[in-house]
This record gives structure tokens, C-alpha cells and sequence, in this order.
């Protein structure tokens, strides 16, 4: 009886081991199982993301969703979502994947997991067509003036590399750039995202100068646990990189060539 007993109890315990195995769905499995994916895209800043003539979401961002759910032959619901929830909607099971201009890091690390960068951004000058002024050095004289937001990072670097130049603070950034556009200032200091879109619809007007003086990886956000769905996403942000995809995207955005260089693992 006590042989018989055990053997029950074995089988009872693999059974419920199977149950719980067969409801760890994978991510992708899942998704390719109900025929679309769920995505938060931040659709309150363009480029990254906004809305279209006909109220369609648009923008960098959308096009990476839209792609990723062309790749897995999926429909793509675009969900809105911001800096504040998109990282518990993620982990909520409320979408499947960030695409909303997240920057891995080490802190975010620690709650979800981050493909390798689709895109990265950091802090670049802007300055009018033909200015002498190319890089943050040339700015360090008493001639120089420079459009900054007070107690950014964009100051800090004015502040040790071109000491010598006036400092006039606006905090946003379409202030800064209509200083610039009224000559009130030589130079602009700000996200390449915004610097590059600025160049970009300037008509010609406006110059991102090449220099990026920081540089941050933005990434896709996956929640944790599922290295199948993290390197299925890894792979996907390479083969849109190494195809050029990537860099076709961000010129029908920015209207620029991409500063910074993107690394295709595979």
C-alpha cells in the first residue's frame, strides 16, 4: 500500500508539474497564438510619437510597433502609454513590449528587460545655417551666447567646456529655438531628438551640428523571465539595423542622417 501510495503521489505531482509548465505560455507563442501584439507607444511628442492628420498614431516609434508586428505577421495595437506608465502597464500584462523612447539603464534593468538599442539619443548642438560655431568649444568667448534650460545637463556641459560664453535660459525648447531663430543666440544645446527634428523641418534654416556629446540607448522593454521573447527582439532591432530599415526610418522622421551608430548583432 505504502508502495502503491507513492507512486500515486509521483504522479499527481508530475501532473500538476505539467499543468503549471503547459500555462508558462511564452510570450511570443501567445502572441502568435491570438493573431496580434499589444504595444505602448508614447504618442505625445513627435517624432517619437503622435497622431496623424486622420487621428492614425505616427511617428518613429509607431513605424518600429508596426514593423515588429510585420516581422511576426501579427496585428499591431498601439497602446498610449507615458514615462510614468509604461513600465507598469508592461509588467501588468497590459502590453507586450515597450516601444516608447525607454532608455535602458542599470536602475530599469533591476524591474524589465531591454533588447538592444533601436535608436540612440543624446545631447547635440544646434546653431543657424553658416554659423561659426561648430562644436561647444568654439563657443567658449564672451561673444558667444547660448540658449540653455536652467539646471540641465545641457547647461552643466556649457558651463565646462564654454565658460567664457552668456548663458540665457529658457526652459523649453521651443523657446530656445526661436532665440535662435531671432539670432538672440548662437547655439542651442538639447536631446538629438529634438535637435535633429528641428534641423530636419527647418527648411535649411537650422543646423544639427555632428557632435553628439552624450549618448543614451534607447531600447525595447520586455518584462522579466522570458529570454526567448528578449532574443527574438534582440534580433528583430539587428536585422532592421543591418538592413538599413533603421536609418530610412529616422531620415522620413528627422530628415537627417543618424548621428549615432547602432550596433546589428546578427
Amino acid at each position: 500500500m505504502k508502495k502503491l501510495a507513492l507512486i500515486l503521489a509521483l504522479v499527481l505531482a508530475l501532473g500538476c508539474f505539467s499543468v503549471a509548465f503547459a500555462e508558462e505560455q511564452s510570450t511570443i507563442d501567445r502572441i502568435l497564438q491570438q493573431g496580434y501584439i499589444n504595444i505602448g507607444c508614447s504618442l505625445s511628442g513627435m517624432p517619437m510619437g503622435g497622431y496623424d492628420e486622420n487621428g492614425e498614431p505616427c511617428g518613429y516609434d509607431v513605424d518600429w510597433a508596426k514593423k515588429l508586428a510585420e516581422v511576426l505577421g501579427v496585428e499591431a495595437v498601439i497602446i498610449d502609454c507615458n514615462g510614468d506608465t509604461r513600465m507598469p502597464m508592461l509588467t501588468s500584462g497590459q502590453i507586450d513590449v515597450i516601444c516608447a523612447n525607454i532608455t535602458g539603464n542599470l536602475t530599469r534593468a533591476q524591474t524589465i528587460d531591454f533588447s538592444i538599442p533601436y535608436l540612440r539619443c543624446g545631447v547635440k548642438m544646434l546653431t543657424a545655417a553658416g554659423s561659426p560655431y561648430v562644436n561647444i568649444e568654439d563657443l567658449n568667448t564672451p561673444d558667444a551666447k547660448v540658449a540653455v534650460g536652467r539646471g540641465t545637463t545641457n547647461e552643466a556641459l556649457v558651463l565646462q567646456y564654454a565658460p567664457e560664453a552668456e548663458i540665457v535660459y529658457a526652459d523649453v525648447f521651443t523657446d530656445q529655438k526661436l532665440l535662435l531663430e531671432q539670432g538672440r543666440v548662437d547655439a542651442v544645446f538639447e536631446d538629438s531628438s529634438l535637435i535633429d527634428y528641428a534641423a530636419g523641418t527647418s527648411d535649411g534654416a537650422l543646423v544639427a551640428q555632428e557632435r553628439l556629446y552624450t549618448s543614451d540607448p534607447i531600447c525595447l522593454g520586455a518584462r522579466k523571465g522570458d529570454i526567448e521573447w528578449v532574443r527574438f527582439l534582440d534580433m528583430f532591432v539587428s536585422w532592421q539595423i543591418s538592413s538599413g530599415w533603421q536609418a530610412e526610418t529616422y531620415y522620413k522622421w528627422w530628415g537627417t542622417e543618424p548621428t549615432a551608430e547602432l550596433t546589428a548583432l546578427w
